[in-house]
Formats: C-alpha cells, structure tokens, sequence
C-alpha cells in the first residue's frame, strides 16, 4: 500500500489516521518524507483502539471533520490544500464511498485507497467467520458481482464499497482505486490477541 502511495504523489490524506491502523501508517508515511494531513473527528479515542488513542504523529497537519456531514466532507476533499490521495481506513458503508465519489467529480483525485477487510470474502459476508478456508484465498473469490444482494452487516457493506468502485473506475471521470483487505488488526488497546502475541512472542505463558 505505501508503494502505491508513495509512486503517486508526495501529499497524503489519511481519513482515520488517529485510529489503530491509521496512526502508524501516518507515521509510516511521514518517514518516507510525505506531506500527510489526517482527517479526524477530534473525539477522545481513535477508531480499533477500545479507548486508547494512539499517539498524532509528529509533523502530521490535523484536518477536523466528520465524514457523516456529507456536505462538510465533501467540501474539506475538495479543498486547494486537501491531498488528492487518499488512504481511507474509516469508510464503513457505500454511502461513505459515494461521497468520495462525489467530491472526486467536483475535484479529481489522483488516487483512492480503501481499507477493506478479509470479511468480504465467501463466508465473512454471511457469518463473520472464513475459517472454512485453508487461509489461501484467491483476490477474485470476493462475490463483487452480487454484492447487492449481500447483508448489510460488516463484511457486506465492505464488499457493497468495494462493488462501488469498481463502477466508479470505469466512470468518468474514472476513480483510480486500490483496496486492501487486511485478515487481522491486532494492536495495543484493540482485543486480547494483541496481549496473547506479545507473551507468546516473550515466551510467557498464557493467561
């Protein structure tokens, strides 16, 4: 993911970057050099953190807004200063992604990366669970063309956005898209596996 972004443009925008995954992939980013603004709500805890807010990383610029206020959204993407790649760890449900689209209609993006979830594979989609898998899932085993008909849980609603922009590249203006389908996010402060890794890892037995 960080190859895509750092071929594509020295500005960054990432949308959760306060949350578990979003905070050290700004850090990450701004390692390599990148301007990088994170949009975030400015509540007291960060998305996947069970309370605990990651720390901002040093020289990120902070964007306020909360995407729920479309017209707000829209307007802060479509902002002169407002990074034209987009690394979106918080888009939970198509209309999410439709504003995106929206606001790539008045101002084009370069590009649009959306964080998606190993969910929206054959059995995540119905159960939350993909257990009945080897672990070897192909890309294309994803059912993007019904994903209308998929539930509107979790993985359903990833698997409807990811449907959406597929649509939206072969639109004009064309969204050039990446999705990432993460299997796990375990981190400080997100479950109890983040604590059983690091006693596994320092060969302490389990609680």
């Amino acid at each position: 993911m960080l190859a895509t972004i750092a071929a594509a443009t020295s500005d960054v925008l990432v949308i959760g970057g306060t949350g578990l995954m979003g905070a050290p992939t700004a850090a990450r980013l701004l390692e390599a050099g990148r301007r990088v603004v994170i949009m975030s709500r400015g509540k007291t805890q960060g998305q996947g953190t069970n309370g605990r807010r990651p720390t901002t990383p040093a020289g990120a610029e902070m964007l306020l807004c909360d995407r729920d206020d479309e017209d707000a959204f829209v307007a802060a993407l479509c902002s002169p200063d407002c990074p034209r790649v987009i690394v979106d760890f918080t888009a939970m449900k198509p209309s999410q992604v439709q504003s995106v689209r929206r606001a790539h209609e008045k101002l084009p993006l370069a590009h649009y990366i959306f964080v998606s979830t190993n969910m929206a594979y054959p059995g995540g989609v119905e159960r939350m669970d993909v257990s009945a898998t080897d672990g070897r899932i192909a890309e294309k085993a994803a059912r993007l063309g019904s994903a209308s008909e998929a539930p509107c849980n979790y993985g359903g609603n990833k698997l409807k956005c990811e449907a959406l922009l597929h649509r939206y590249a072969a639109a004009a203006p064309p969204l050039r898209s990446t999705v990432v389908r993460p299997p796990a996010v375990v981190g400080a402060g997100c479950d109890p596996r983040h604590e059983k890794l690091q006693r596994l890892v320092l060969g302490l037995p389990p609680l």
